[in-house]
This record gives structure tokens, sequence and C-alpha cells, in this order.
């Protein structure tokens, strides 16, 4: 049977806000429906909300999140402020459980590995919450790099999520995808030229944010919102929904679809791992199934090491994991996959 549906489907949004220091981050999220802050930074003294404000490792915040799964009542916003002190937890978790005293320590990038595991973990739970009807708001600040074209084109300044900025991390792009709502806000300053003195001199200081990607910083939408909008959360709370509820607009019968014949399995003289044809479209999938053909795995024994991780139930497919976790961690972590599968599961391919 499949259960089709057709239509807008009405379900919390999983938002980033990020921006320059003091623009308003945490006030713009205090506006969201009946919000929970998880206050890593301190920054909501001057707020009238609610807040968590004495979570001081990742596994207090791991367990908060999970508290909040088990009880959606709690609030209808779960907002992150923020992300890069929620990274600074997460370092300092995955240095303490080494013996490391910093990330660096590690060599050759691995400490930057188990940050994009254990950090997709978080973004993992955190989606546990959506499916509570739960919204989720991270917030974090931003940096300003310098961006080199190749084949000496010139550069250009890009605002980006302050977070470690080493090519080996690709914490920031998880949870840039993980967003349906991705905005930047910042303070547009116009250049104005005096008559007299021929000087350009800088006026203005609007606060605005940006919902669509433009050079100079990232942002997105799958709201249809203008590119550009003042900084206040009356532009988009017509995308938040209320929370405590997820429906769909219209849904359609089941469609029973009539089982095909089986057909006999050629004889094998050699026993070999069956790797599933990936998904249409999909190269992320494909990836996988290559490295585990490569390795001698079998989609079997992935399913198994993820659920032993925690990370989804062992009666997932490996076809239905988010994309933001097979990129981070099956693809980014192949390495301490492979090597636990090793050791827990299947320690004759060693």
């Amino acid at each position: 049977m499949l259960n089709i549906s057709k239509g807008i489907i009405s379900r919390p949004v999983k938002g980033c806000v990020y921006g320059v220091e003091g623009i308003g981050k945490s006030t713009f999220a205090s506006k969201w429906p009946d919000p929970l802050f998880f206050d890593l930074d301190g920054g909501t003294a001057r707020l009238d909300v609610k807040r968590v404000g004495d979570i001081k490792s990742w596994p207090q915040l791991m367990e908060s999140v999970k508290f909040i799964y088990e009880n959606p009542s709690t609030c209808r916003t779960l907002v992150i402020d923020t992300a890069d002190a929620a990274e600074r937890l997460c370092i300092e978790y995955i240095c303490g459980k080494f013996c490391k005293k910093g990330i660096e320590d590690f060599g050759y990038g691995n400490g930057y590995t188990y940050l994009v595991e254990e950090f997709s973990r978080f973004l993992v739970l955190l989606e546990t919450c959506i499916t509570q009807g739960i919204n989720v708001c991270i917030l974090a600040h931003a940096v300003l790099k310098t961006v080199t074209l190749p084949d000496e084109m010139g550069q250009y300044d890009h605002w980006e999520l302050k977070l470690s900025s080493k090519t080996t991390n690709k914490v920031a792009p998880l949870v840039k995808e993980w967003a349906d709502l991705l905005l930047f806000s910042n303070y547009e300053t116009i250049l104005v030229t005096d008559d007299k003195s021929k000087k350009q001199k800088a006026q203005g200081g609007q606060r605005l944010m940006w919902t669509s990607h433009t050079t100079f910083a990232d942002a997105k939408n799958r709201f249809n919102l203008p590119e550009k909008l003042p900084f206040d959360y009356s532009y988009i709370a017509k995308c938040i929904p209320d929370g405590g509820q997820v429906q769909e607009i219209v849904k359609s019968k089941p469609i029973p679809v009539p089982e095909a014949p089986a057909k006999p399995e050629p004889p094998t003289t050699k026993e070999t791992p069956q790797v599933p044809a990936a998904k249409p479209n999909n190269p992320l999938l494909d990836k996988v199934y290559q490295l585990m053909k490569q390795n001698d795995i079998t989609e079997e024994e992935i399913v198994k090491a993820v659920a032993m991780k925690g990370y989804f139930p062992d009666d997932m497919k490996l076809g239905d994991y988010p994309d933001n976790f097979i990129d981070g961690v099956l693809i980014g972590a192949w390495d301490q996959i492979k090597q636990f599968i090793i050791n827990n599961i299947s320690p004759f391919k060693a």
C-alpha cells in the first residue's frame, strides 16, 4: 500500500538565524510561538522569556533536547542560543572523552571528523522535536571571511556562520543544509557623497535580513519570501506554524500496489555483499554504496551500526536517512563507521 498525499504539508520549521553582534537575534527568536531558550551564551538576561540557563556540558545539552522531545507540551519553539556555544561544548566533550587538550591534538583532521559525527547526532535529535510539532530555531554569530577565487581571479568578502573554520570541519554546512529557513541579518549602510568635500560618508544602519543566497552571505528559504526584508519577525510570521499540529492539507486514499512476482535468483559460486541500487538523483547514496562495495560492507551492517550508535532505529532503511546525516556521518566519518563495524559487528573483515 502506498499512502499517497497531495498538497502542502503544514509542519514545524527548522530555522537558523545568524548575524553580526548585537543586531537582536535573541529578540527576533523570542517572537516565535511560545519559545523556550537553551541559553548557552547567557544572552537572554534582558528578555522576558522561558530559558534553561544551566546547560554546561554536551551530554547535558543532548539530554535537555531529549526531554523536550519526550515532553512536547513544554514549548512550541525550541531556541538554541547559540550554535557556536553548542559547538564549543561538543569540542570539550570530545577532547575530554579522548583525553586530548584540544581538537587539533587528534592530528590529520580526525578531531573534526569526531566533531561532525557528534554534531550530526545533535541535529538528528532536534529533528525528533520537529516530529512532535515543535519549531526549532538555531541562532548563530556571523564572521566575515575572505574568499579567494581560483586562477588569480580576485577575492571577495563573505559572511559565514561563526563555527570552526578548518576545511576538514563540516559543521557549518551541516547546519545550513539542515535548516528550512536560513536568515542572515546585518545593518545596511548607505554611502553618501558630500557635495563640497566629495568624500563619502556612511549613513543609515537599518536592520535587514536576507532570505536568499547572495555573493556576500548564505541564506535560503522554502516559503517564496522576498530576497531582502526588514529584520522583524512579523515579516516571516506567516511561515512559522503555531506548533503542536502537524497536518496534511489534502490527503488521498491509500492506493493498493500489486506485488510483483518473485524472480528466481541466479546461482552464484561466491558469496558477495549485496549492495542495493541507489535512489535516482542522489549522489550521496551513490557515494555510500561505492564505499560499501570497496570495503566489502553490506547495508545490513551499516543499518546495525547506525542503530547501535543510537542515530536511528534498526528498522529504518539506509535510503531513508536524511541527506545531512549521510554526508556528515556515513561519508564524512566513513573510516570510523567501518572500524566500528569491524570491532563490533563483523570482526572477520579486519
